[in-house]
């Protein structure tokens, strides 16, 4: 018999907010906009498709050539910046993949809004005439499974429909919220704590919104992301043990990405803090 595959690991291919960010100032943390990858044993786990998942697809077509390949795609929501990428993903034109879309129903499907994205007036390749064989899941209840992974998703606190994603698998936890704002409003703020500390609590890693600086965000009430320094006390308190800044603001450059992480660690919370990074990889170790 085969031995099971129980390594888990994530890996960033697109990590900026709103637009993508060419030039020798965007460099270190990389320009693509949102996708993220994890890998849970052999299944193969994607969130968001912004323009990084231009460069996953080729990448998991050389890993795979010709062999059949089947990737599960978590969309957030579909702002522009969380799937502008899915047309130009290499998997989408290989007869022997299959891609798995999971999203909300807001005011249309999913399946709905990508055909739109990809109508001709916009792009001159349908989703129907892709290769891959493509399947729609809407999520309708709060926990479900793939494979022997389970999945827990809620609503954040964004502009529209967006979903935040908790993957439980051999004993680890990872969760991707992308586009949420932790409010301070007196009536909103307490339900909006509670449902993202039960999201997140005792995360082994956490790739979270932490778009704007406190001073930014104090003149972007509302706008539906957070600020970096309130999101590291909630995660803190939570039991996250590493927080990943990401959907990093266009305007913000290399420099500013590492002064900014470099002022929130100075908080000296019992939380391990970086800022997600185009082609790295963590591993999520394994509790003995």
């Amino acid at each position: 018999m085969k031995k099971k595959d129980l390594s888990m690991f994530v890996r960033f291919w697109g990590v900026r907010g709103s637009v993508p960010t060419p030039g020798i100032n965007f460099i270190k943390y990389g320009g693509n906009t949102a996708c993220v990858e994890l890998r849970c044993g052999n299944t193969i786990m994607i969130f968001d498709a912004g323009t990084g998942i231009r460069m996953l697809g080729e990448s998991l077509a050389k890993e795979f050539f010709d062999k059949p390949i089947q990737v599960h795609l978590f969309i957030s929501h579909t702002h522009w910046d969380h799937i502008q990428g899915f047309p130009f993903f290499a998997l989408a034109y290989n007869k022997n993949a299959t891609i798995n879309f999971y999203g909300g129903h807001s005011v249309s499907t999913l399946e709905k809004l990508i055909l739109g994205q990809m109508d001709k007036e916009y792009f001159p390749v349908s989703l129907f005439e892709l290769s891959s064989k493509i399947n729609f899941i809407e999520l309708s209840q709060n926990a479900f499974t793939i494979n022997d992974i389970v999945i827990y998703y809620t609503h954040l606190f964004h502009p529209g429909l967006s979903l935040g994603f908790r993957v439980e698998y051999d004993d680890r936890v990872f969760v991707y919220a992308s586009d949420n704002e932790v409010l301070n409003d007196p009536e909103l703020g307490e339900y909006n704590l509670k449902n993202i500390g039960t999201l997140i609590k005792n995360a082994d890693i956490l790739v979270t919104d932490c778009q704007y600086t406190p001073d930014e965000y104090k003149s972007r009430i509302g706008w539906g992301h957070s600020s970096i320094e309130i999101v590291a006390q909630v995660a803190s308190r939570f039991g996250v043990k590493h927080l990943v800044t990401y959907h990093h603001d266009p305007s913000h450059t290399d420099d500013d990405i590492a002064k900014t992480i470099r002022k929130v660690r100075k908080l000296s919370l019992p939380i391990k803090i970086t800022a997600a990074q185009e082609g790295t990889t963590l591993y999520l170790s394994k509790k003995y």
